[in-house]
């Protein structure tokens, strides 16, 4: 499913590394490596008498190298599902700044009716384009600004709607105004949390002097100047926002968890915490046990595969027991 659905090469390329089953032997190994720990222990816990000391910190160490794996895995999971699903940005401002000028930029195309009158654009516009890799999804929203036009007012509002959902947002503004109050009240609309590019626009009206005096604004207001209308600055806008979005290393990604295989082995890295806690707490081993042999099935639940007889054979193939 995920590659007949991928909308881009990158996300085709980690769906094919599931089917060709690198995601079972990455997730297998740490599962094996689990199973290992646990059969030491399950082996202590029954005959202890009859084994050689364990050493505690040994144990500990494997299982906090595991847990490091996983938490890794989880990342690289949320970058996988951007490629996969793609960004949805807004790019949002006062009326007039040039929102529309820059989804044409960006898009490669007259998308967007372009005039020098503020609320040419009354509705949600959309773009797609693939960045690096990363399906992006370009929304140019209604200029936010008091108006009595009820079908402007009406757009305004999807605006308002478009910045609430985004994944990411471009605040674009004025360089030749500078940062105004309105921009600073537009900002306060930005959800916490969701990755944001402050980018001044015009830039072609003003010298490169001018541009950096307008740093009178707050310190670090814009992200970059840009101009829309000639295409200055423009190529550095993709890789930034990938950037701000935590997407650096995306040709890393070997494999990636989808959304179920991602709360499993979230579940695995609780276990293993619960289990590390027993440790510290200088619990007897069958406390370990019980949160190690949790982790193991939630990773067992992604590649398919049962805990108990597995363990049993590790334990009986290991040691002499029962002769």
């Amino acid at each position: 499913m995920e590659l007949v659905a991928a909308r881009s090469r990158r996300a085709a390329q980690l769906a094919m590394a599931g089917l060709d089953g690198g995601l079972q032997r990455r997730i297998g190994a740490l599962r094996e490596r689990l199973l290992d720990q646990l059969a030491e222990l399950e082996a202590r816990v029954d005959f202890e008498e009859d084994l050689p000391p364990l050493d505690p910190l040994a144990v500990r160490a494997e299982l906090e190298a595991v847990r490091g794996e996983l938490e890794g895995l989880v990342v690289e999971a949320r970058q996988g599902e951007i490629l996969r699903e793609g960004l949805r940005v807004a790019i949002v401002g006062r009326a007039n700044v040039g929102k529309s000028s820059l989804l044409n930029r960006l898009s490669r195309s007259e998308r967007a009716i372009v005039t020098d009158l503020p609320g040419t654009t009354r509705d949600l516009l959309e773009s797609e384009l693939v960045l690096e890799g990363v399906p992006l999804t370009l929304l140019d929203t209604a200029g936010i600004r008091a108006t009595t036009d009820p079908v402007e007012r009406l757009g305004i509002e999807r605006s308002r709607a478009a910045l609430a959902a985004a994944d990411a947002v471009l605040l674009l503004f004025d360089l030749a105004a500078g940062w105004t109050a309105e921009d600073e009240a537009l900002l306060a609309l930005v959800p916490a949390g969701v990755p944001l590019l402050r980018v001044g626009n015009k830039a072609d009206l003003l010298d490169a002097a001018a541009v950096t005096a307008t740093s009178g604004m707050p310190a670090g207001a814009a992200d970059l100047a840009i101009s829309a209308h000639t295409g200055a600055g423009a190529e550095a806008l993709g890789p930034l926002l990938l950037r701000r979005c935590g997407l650096q290393d995306l040709q890393g990604i070997a494999v990636a968890l989808n959304q179920r295989q991602r709360q499993l082995a979230a579940t695995a890295i609780q276990g293993l915490e619960r289990s590390l806690a027993a440790a510290d707490a200088g619990l007897p081993w069958d406390f370990w046990t019980i949160d190690l042999r949790d982790a193991a099935r939630s990773l067992g639940a992604i590649t398919g595969e049962e805990v108990s007889e597995a363990v049993l054979d590790r334990v009986f193939s290991r040691f002499c027991i029962g002769k």
